[in-house]
């Protein structure tokens, strides 16, 4: 018996296995499943223009270059959490001893760090399509410090009745008094790391809340008449496609609005964890035969990517993460926050170095760099694999530039990453989701 009908043998019926099968042979031989890319931003790809000081001062021209009027996002990076699972490949960790006075320290650098990006040029003053507290747990934060940061981003920024107040949190750390106290800030949009509904798979990740707390967690919030997506995690020990797919249809029955499809990254932070569950030697091919049945069940259920990994209904406009389609800057502040204004990428530094940084009252920023002409040339196609969304126009680019002999756009198509839309372009297959980062380095390599 080969992979895919091993895997696939029982596989019920709301899911098109046909489909799947054939967009996995259409990979071979260009697209190995083992050796999918993750996509990665301008300063991750190579070294900052500018450092220290030189890149505060290159973000200050940045934004007075910017359009005055042109919308923004704001993105406040908390790094804490009640403890540290040992699967979690994100930038967190748990605060040692002085956590109070910690947590207090951090909160006012951030509050000093809004403040001086808001008397930056017309920052003031342009309006803010969504504010975006991520983590970590942002929701670690006491109520007092929650309420400093949402009214100075208030009093600092233009919000207005169209601002989505948004973050990321657990099951656990959604108190009644902490959901109260969100809703009283005028927080309306919740993304919640469930990974998991599987007791067992719980269980070895650390979640500690049982399914049906977790279920009911999101119906609570539902019935609040907040939007609410999950992350879902392939890739984690104990997973099978049967529960994979039961826990989609659970999460979309007590009426989830977005899903984001991961597979379990293995970085030194959760290395040691990854060891112990023997998943170096791991194949990537179960779990992109989960990423595959998943995306395949959620468009059944009527959900669309509106980012390439990100699936959803009418409701979750995913507005934080999709904000490059719209032509916006992203103000990002706190330990390892990045962004984006025009064409300058900025990053703050680690916990540590953030906070001796900005010990001299700037943001304390660890580097920043312009995007090169190429880069720039680029961008909009790569804004358009990211957001699952080619329109004509850009095919007709891609359908020029030229790749082992042919163009982009034929290769894509005849491997399966992408196919019609209803406006005449194109759209990522589930293949193209699993390949995002390959589909933007082939981009990278090449010119009209």
């Amino acid at each position: 018996m080969n992979p895919f009908d091993d895997f696939f043998s029982h596989s019920p019926e709301t899911i098109n296995a046909d489909k799947i099968h054939k967009q996995w042979t259409s990979l071979a031989p260009v697209y190995d499943v083992e050796r999918w890319q993750l996509p990665l931003p301008v300063w991750a790809k190579r070294p900052y223009d500018y450092e220290g000081l030189e890149a505060w001062e290159a973000a200050r021209q940045a934004v007075k270059d910017s359009q005055s009027d042109q919308p923004m996002c704001i993105y406040i990076h908390i790094p804490f959490c009640t403890s540290k699972c040992g699967f979690c490949d994100s930038y967190s960790f748990k605060l040692g001893s002085h956590a109070d006075t910690r947590v207090k320290e951090y909160v006012e650098r951030i509050y000093k760090e809004l403040w001086l990006w808001s008397a930056q040029g017309t920052l003031s003053n342009r309006p803010v399509t969504s504010v975006h507290l991520g983590g970590g747990t942002p929701t670690f934060l006491d109520k007092k410090s929650l309420e400093k940061l949402t009214a100075c981003i208030r009093n600092a920024f233009n919000i207005t009745n169209e601002t989505e107040w948004a973050l990321e949190s657990t099951v656990q750390s959604l108190t009644p008094s902490m959901t109260a106290c969100l809703h009283d800030l005028g927080f309306r949009r919740l993304h919640v790391g469930i990974q998991s509904l599987q007791a067992r798979t719980r269980a070895v990740i650390g979640r500690r809340q049982s399914p049906e707390e977790a279920l009911e967690c999101i119906m609570q919030y539902k019935g609040m008449g907040w939007v609410v997506s999950v992350d879902l995690v392939c890739g984690l020990p104990e997973q099978t496609l049967t529960g994979w797919l039961a826990d989609i249809q659970a999460l979309a029955d007590c009426g989830a609005d977005g899903f984001s499809l991961y597979e379990l990254l293995i970085y030194p932070q959760n290395l040691e964890w990854a060891k112990r569950h023997h998943l170096l030697e791991r194949s990537h091919l179960a779990n992109y035969f989960l990423f595959q049945a998943g995306g395949n069940m959620l468009s059944a259920l009527g959900c669309r990517k509106n980012l390439f990994n990100h699936w959803a209904n009418y409701r979750d406009k995913n507005i934080y993460f999709t904000y490059p389609t719209r032509g916006e800057d992203l103000l990002a502040v706190g330990t390892i926050a990045d962004g984006v204004f025009g064409n300058y990428h900025y990053r703050h530094p680690r916990y540590a170095a953030y906070l001796q940084s900005t010990d001299n009252g700037l943001p304390g920023l660890e580097g920043g760099l312009f995007e090169n002409p190429l880069e720039q040339k680029n961008k909009p196609l790569i804004t358009a694999v990211l957001s699952n969304h080619i329109t004509p126009g850009l095919a007709t680019e891609l359908n020029a530039r030229k790749i082992d002999g042919g163009s982009i756009l034929e290769r894509w198509l005849a491997h399966a990453l992408i196919e019609s839309s209803d406006d005449g372009g194109y759209q990522l297959t589930n293949n193209g989701a699993w390949f995002a980062g390959n589909m933007i380095g082939e981009i990278s390599s090449t010119q009209q």
